[in-house]
């Protein structure tokens, strides 16, 4: 066997040996967002926009607007991952302006991991304020991963 021949087989045996990379997984379609929440007649806020689900079943990803029209206080927007107590969802934040909203408004977006997602509850509050009380307000909405 010539020296070509032997670079060649090594080279080649090199090439094998490198494990693949992992597939990366895909989204699938983007499902509307379209939260609306009143508190005695007045809307106080909402959130609008969409989530999507990975087939691998670990991730999901969202782009939703926050809107803060009539809520005593800035509304928090929630994620609960299989039914577990809700957490803020985090990511980048952009002020926006968006037609369902009169008041202020932020986008939104990130990715969230961890484990098998079946589903997701996406959860926005509002606070009303009537001196000397305020009454606490949520919307909310049920997302069930299509790739389990």
């Amino acid at each position: 066997m010539g020296r070509l021949s032997r670079f060649l087989a090594i080279a080649l045996l090199a090439v094998l040996a490198i494990p693949a990379a992992p597939a990366q997984a895909a989204y699938g379609a983007d499902l509307p967002v379209h939260i609306d929440v009143y508190g005695q007649g007045v809307k106080l806020s909402g959130a609008y926009g969409s989530i999507s689900f990975d087939d691998g079943n670990t991730k999901y990803r969202y782009s939703i607007a926050v809107c803060w029209q009539g809520s005593y206080s800035r509304p928090t927007l929630y994620a609960s991952v299989n039914g577990a107590w809700r957490s803020p969802l985090s990511g980048t934040s952009t002020a926006v302006s968006i037609p369902q909203c009169t008041g202020q408004a932020t986008l939104v977006s990130g990715e969230a991991t961890g484990g098998t997602i079946a589903n997701v509850s996406i959860v926005v509050d509002g606070v009303k304020f009537n001196p000397p009380n305020s009454t606490y307000h949520t919307g909310s909405a049920f997302y069930d991963n299509p790739y389990n």
